[in-house]
Formats: C-alpha cells, sequence, structure tokens
C-alpha cells in the first residue's frame, strides 16, 4: 500500500512536468520549423570565420652579375592583384594607388609597398593574378673599362601587358582567421627581358617573370613583428600629426604612406632640429619605414629635402659630362609640386637633358647619417665632377618637354647626390663594416673591386645599413649575388659606395 501510494505520487509530479515541458517543447519545435534543422557544413576555405590582414610589397632579382647590358630604367604599372580561392569568389588586395607606377631598377635593392587588405577571408588559396601593363625598358652599351653610355646608345624599349597566375610556392596558402601576414612579388630580371651578344635588349615578356614568397624573409635585420623594409619613399609632406608622431607623404605614382614616429627614429642631417618637429607639412622628404604585421608603418628615418613643394627628378648618370652647367640623367623618379608643375609622372625611365642655372647652393650630399668618405662632389658648383652611376635629385625650374628624337630639358638651380642601385657579386667575405664588390654593370666603368662601406649605427642617433636575405656584411661571401641601395662617389674614392641597404636575392 505505501509503495503503491508513492508511484501514485510520482506519477502525478511527472504528469505536471510533462504539462509544464509541453510549451518549451512546441516553442522549440517552432523554432526548428522556422529556420531548418541544423546540416553539416561541407565549406572548405573562403567560409567566412574571420578576416586575416594581408600585405603585398614588390621587389626585383637582378640580371645575374656580371650583367651583359646596362639598365638604366624598368618601369612597369601594376594594375590589380587577384588571390584564387579553392572554393568561392576571388579575392582583390587594394592597390596604394590608382595609377600604380614603379621603377623596377630601384627594386633590386628595395621594396616597394603594393597594399594591404585587412579582410582577406580565412581559407586556402591556390594563386594569385597579376595584372601588370606598360613596361618600358630604358638602356645602355659600353664595352668593360669604360665609363658612362657608349654615345648614342641609350635606348628604349616597350613591351606588352601581361596577367600571370602565379600557383607555385607559397601556394596553395593557407590564411587563418585574425592572422597578420605578408607576400612578397619579384620580378626577375634575366626571365623579363632578352639581350643579345652585343648588350642590346630586343624583347620585354613579364608572362614568366613573376613569382611570391612569404614575408618576412628567412635572413634579414627586421625585428619581430616586422614584414619589409619600404625605404627612401620621396614626395610631398601632406600631413603631420605632432601628438601620435605620424607624417604621411605623397608620392607621384605610389600613392600616399603614413608611418609613425618612435623613439629609434633618426632625424637626418637635413634637419636643424632632431626630434619630431623637424617634420613640416609641405616639405619634399624622403621616407625609411619598415612595414609591420599589421599594415601600419613605423618611421625608421625622416630626411627633408626642401622645405616647400616642388618639381624634382631624381636619376642616374649617363655619361661624364664635358660641361662645367650641363649633363644628361634618366629619371628614375620624380616629385611633382602640389600646384603649377611643369613635369608629369611620364617622365620615369626618359633621357633629360639638364643645365644649371642661377645655383641656389652648392652640390650637397644627402648623407642621411651614413658614413662619407672625402670626396670632389660635396661642396662643388661643376657639373664636371658628375660621375655615370651616381644618382642625382635635381630641382625642376624649368622644363621642356621631348619632341620626337630630340629629349626633354631642364633648367636646375638645386644638386643634390643621393642613392644608387646596383647589383654586383661579392668579391670576398665581409667585415662587420666593409666588403667589396664586383662585376658591376659595364657603364660603371671600374675593372676593379670597389669597396662598400657599412654603417653600423645607433639609432636615433645615426642610422644603419638594413640587411635582407643576409644578416650582416659578414655573412656575404664570394660568390653571391648581392644588390645595394649607395652613395656613389666613383671607383677613384675609398670607400668608392657607402650602403644604406644590403640585399641577397
Amino acid at each position: 500500500m505505501l509503495w503503491s501510494g508513492i508511484r501514485s505520487a510520482v506519477g502525478r509530479v511527472m504528469d505536471v512536468r510533462k504539462i509544464l515541458c509541453l510549451p518549451i517543447f512546441l516553442a522549440a519545435v517552432g523554432l526548428i520549423s522556422c529556420s531548418g534543422l541544423p546540416k553539416k557544413s561541407t565549406c572548405t576555405s573562403n567560409c567566412g570565420g574571420g578576416a586575416a590582414t594581408l600585405s603585398v610589397t614588390m621587389t626585383a632579382a637582378p640580371l645575374t652579375p656580371p650583367p651583359n647590358t646596362n639598365l638604366l630604367s624598368f618601369t612597369v604599372d601594376v594594375n590589380t592583384i587577384t588571390l584564387t580561392p579553392s572554393t568561392g569568389t576571388a579575392v582583390n588586395i587594394p592597390l596604394n594607388s590608382n595609377a600604380f607606377s614603379v621603377d623596377l631598377t630601384k627594386l633590386q635593392s628595395d621594396s616597394v609597398f603594393l597594399g594591404t587588405s585587412a579582410s582577406v577571408p580565412a581559407g586556402s588559396y591556390t594563386s594569385m593574378t597579376v595584372s601588370i601593363s606598360n613596361p618600358v625598358v630604358t638602356f645602355c652599351t659600353q664595352t668593360t673599362g669604360n665609363a658612362g653610355c657608349a654615345t648614342g646608345t641609350v635606348t628604349t624599349i616597350t613591351g606588352a601587358a601581361a596577367a600571370p597566375v602565379i600557383n607555385s610556392a607559397p601556394f596553395p596558402l593557407t590564411v587563418t582567421s585574425n592572422q597578420q601576414t605578408g607576400l612578397a612579388l619579384n620580378v626577375n630580371l634575366n626571365s623579363a627581358l632578352t639581350v643579345s651578344a652585343s648588350q642590346v635588349v630586343t624583347a620585354v615578356s613579364l608572362g614568366n617573370a613573376l613569382t611570391v614568397n612569404t614575408l618576412p624573409s628567412t635572413s634579414s635585420s627586421l625585428a619581430a613583428g616586422q614584414l619589409d623594409f619600404v625605404e627612401d619613399v620621396t614626395g610631398t609632406v601632406t600631413a603631420v600629426n605632432t601628438t601620435s608622431q605620424s607624417v604621411t607623404v605623397k608620392t607621384a605614382t605610389r600613392g600616399s604612406l603614413t608611418a609613425v614616429a618612435n623613439s629609434s627614429t633618426v632625424f637626418s642631417p637635413n634637419c636643424t632640429t632632431f626630434t619630431f618637429s623637424c617634420v613640416v607639412q609641405g616639405q619634399v622628404a624622403s621616407l625609411d619605414m619598415v612595414l609591420n604585421a599589421n599594415g601600419t608603418f613605423t618611421l625608421l628615418e625622416y630626411d627633408p629635402l626642401a622645405t616647400n613643394s616642388s618639381d624634382w627628378v631624381e636619376g642616374i648618370v649617363t655619361v661624364a659630362p664635358s660641361s662645367t652647367s650641363q649633363f644628361s640623367l634618366v629619371a628614375n623618379d620624380v616629385v611633382l609640386a602640389t600646384s603649377g608643375s611643369v613635369i608629369n609622372s611620364g617622365l620615369v625611365g626618359a633621357l633629360l637633358n639638364a643645365t644649371i642655372v642661377n645655383l641656389s647652393n652648392t652640390f650637397l650630399i644627402d648623407s642621411k647619417g651614413f658614413t662619407i668618405p672625402a670626396n670632389s662632389f660635396n661642396n662643388n658648383t661643376a657639373a664636371s665632377v658628375f660621375l655615370p652611376g651616381e644618382t642625382l635629385s635635381i630641382h625642376v625650374t624649368a622644363f621642356t618637354a621631348a619632341s620626337g628624337s630630340t629629349p626633354a630639358s631642364a633648367n636646375v638651380d638645386a644638386v643634390y647626390l643621393r642613392f644608387t642601385r646596383v647589383s654586383g657579386t661579392v668579391a670576398s667575405t665581409g667585415t662587420q663594416a666593409t666588403f667589396n664588390i664586383e662585376n658591376l654593370p659595364s657603364f660603371f666603368g671600374p675593372t676593379t673591386q670597389p669597396l662598400v662601406q657599412i654603417t653600423l649605427g645607433s639609432p636615433p642617433s645615426t642610422p644603419s645599413t638594413n640587411f635582407d636575405g643576409v644578416t650582416s656584411a659578414t655573412a656575404l661571401s664570394n660568390p653571391q649575388t648581392v644588390s645595394i641601395r649607395a652613395l656613389y662617389f666613383g671607383a677613384g674614392t675609398q670607400p668608392s659606395f657607402s650602403a644604406a641597404s644590403v640585399r641577397v636575392p
């Protein structure tokens, strides 16, 4: 009797629970009927789940030293960069400029920033497609041992547009949610150019010349959390924030970049105060930066070249001038005045005849704090001291465009010695402070092994030579190919080069 009563009571309790649970059950059924039963996901890539930040830079592998021609300029327009996922929609990496143009000869030693996307879906990507157009190569010929381009040999050749699909390593590429990473697009100049036995470039083809590698490189002087050096970005300062210590510089062909200074930022000897107060809106300046994994930039060095926005042309000297006031160069970069510019970005890659008129100062060396030997360039006023292979930045006050076979011409009133990009081979194992280079392009002239100076700086007081693909000069050995960005003083000066950057491709 007792057990029967207990069972009866429990039964009544269970009935109550069923009644109470019925509305909850019905509500659950209603939700399922509205949203559908859960399905097992079949997505394998590009499925959402968070986005990654992906930055892209660009470099160039030089012609095999000694090169069988003298490259003075190799300009291309980069139009689009697209990642192809295993499934789903292609992902576009927005470029830093709607009209992105770059001289590949500068990218032998440098990297240029192409763009960053902070919304790359996590997943697997099988390839990258890069649209490149308007390749234009300017070159010259010269027999070994003679400085400068042979008379009348500065020549230009064009090529066709290309959109190669890169599907070799590091593809397939897996990108994870919230990852911060980078890729470097590399153009192999050996694959891009066909050169005859007489040093003449006969064809330009970009179809099989591009490869991709992940950033950062395996050996470099980069710190943790840094992807790549992006240096010598020259343009007009368009914004300054003294609170965040950020500066924005607008280039002529590669868009605007903003970098943030810190306690290690070097302010060049061109500054009157070696603090952030040196940075002034409207200046023409060169910025050395490092690209961080999150897509931002840290300012390594700030180097003002002019106090006001104005027209400047940077280019490489093609022949030793026979005049004290006239010289020729092939343009590798330009800075356009923000208003009333008399030149245009199309001048890059072209031959320019310059005349010194009303020189505002003696010639200056943009040392940026690097080690500088005694030389004949600094404080001179005669163009006859210029050497083939030197890179000059000139302030243009008047300009006449090219017409037919007649090159463009300009009047200039200021001249800086700036950084030449050149490749060769390591002649012997380097020391911490120097190494010798050989097998340079023939128009440099020397048959000796010029000495390259390394600066072991201590930021923020002095800059250091940056290394990419190698950790230091002591890691260099013969017969490695090496590319440098350096001030060039000629074979008769020791050291002949003072290097701001050293890269082993």
